[in-house]
C-alpha cells in the first residue's frame, strides 16, 4: 500500500547522508595536499632540537616537545593510515545514525510493526505500570518505547540489525549489504583491537575478509574511499526498495 509520506522521508534521509558522506571524503581530498606541505617542512629539517606544542590538560596549560623528524613521523603516520581511520569510524557512526532514523521513520507510521520478531533482535521492551502512569501522553510514551527498541536494535551485530530493518522496510539482501558487514568488521578492529585481524572479524566478514587471523588490516586511503561508495549503495538499494513499495519521486541525489 503506497505511502508517500514514508517514501519522501526514506529518500530525505538517504541524500542526507549520501551528502554526509560525500562530505568527509571531499574534506580529506581537500585537506591531503596541505599536510603533505606540511610534513616536506618537517622531512628536509636538519634540526634536532625538541620543540614545544600545546597539548590539552585539565589542570593547567601544558606542552610536549617533539624533534623535527617525531614531526615528521606524526604526518606519515596519520596521512597514510590514521585520518582514514579516524573518518573510517566517524562514517559508520553517521551511517548507523541514518539506519534508525529509517527505522523510527517507519515505525512512527506503523507503530504496530513493532512487535514483529526477528531472529537475534530482542523484543520490544515492555511499559511497565510505572512508566504508564509517568507519560504525559500516549505519544509520548510511544516515542520513548520506539527509541528504547531501536537503540537495542542497533547494540547487534550488522547482520542482524540489516535482517531486522529489512524485514521491515520490505529491502531485500541486497549484494552490497555483504561488503558493509566487512567494513562495519574493520572498524570494530581500528576500534577494538588496533587493526589486528581477530577470529570475531574473519566471522562478521565472511567470504568479504581482507586478511587471515593476526594480520594487521589497512584502512588507506584507497579502502577508505572503497568503503564509503559501497555505504551510500546499501543506502540507495534501500532508498530503491522502499520506493518499489511505498512510492517516491525520481529526482537525483
Amino acid at each position: 500500500m503506497p505511502n508517500e509520506a514514508l517514501a519522501r522521508k526514506v529518500y530525505a534521509l538517504q541524500n542526507s547522508i549520501v551528502r554526509e558522506l560525500n562530505d568527509a571524503h571531499i574534506f580529506l581530498e581537500q585537506a591531503q595536499p596541505l599536510l603533505v606541505e606540511a610534513r616536506a617542512r618537517y622531512e628536509g629539517s636538519k634540526s634536532k632540537s625538541d620543540r614545544r606544542y600545546y597539548v590539552p590538560s585539565i589542570d593547567k596549560r601544558k606542552f610536549a616537545k617533539r624533534t623535527d623528524k617525531e614531526l615528521k613521523e606524526i604526518y606519515d603516520r596519520f596521512t597514510s593510515t590514521g585520518l582514514f581511520e579516524s573518518f573510517l569510524v566517524r562514517s559508520l557512526s553517521q551511517f548507523e545514525s541514518f539506519l534508525a532514523d529509517l527505522l523510527i521513520a517507519f515505525l512512527d507510521h506503523y507503530p504496530q510493526r513493532i512487535t514483529e520478531a526477528v531472529q537475534g533482535i530482542p523484543a520490544c521492551p515492555g511499559v511497565s505500570a510505572k512508566d504508564l502512569m509517568a507519560a504525559q501522553n500516549k505519544e509520548e510514551l510511544v516515542r520513548r518505547v520506539l527509541a528504547d527498541h531501536v537503540s537495542n536494535v542497533f547494540r547487534q551485530r550488522p547482520s542482524l540489525y540489516m535482517a531486522y530493518v529489512s524485514k521491515l522496510l520490505s529491502v531485500k539482501n541486497d549484494p552490497s549489504f555483504a561488503d558493509y558487514y566487512e567494513v562495519a568488521a574493520t572498524r570494530d578492529l581500528v576500534v577494538h583491537n588496533n587493526g589486528t585481524i581477530n577470529a570475531l572479524y574473519l566471522e562478521k566478514a565472511g567470504d568479504k575478509a581482507r586478511g587471515t587471523l593476526g594480520e594487521k588490516i589497512a584502512v588507506d586511503e584507497e579502502y577508505f574511499s572503497s568503503a564509503l561508495a559501497k555505504l551510500k549503495k546499501v543506502s540507495g538499494a534501500i532508498k530503491r526498495d522502499v520506493e518499489k513499495k511505498y512510492g517516491a519521486q525520481d529526482e537525483d541525489v
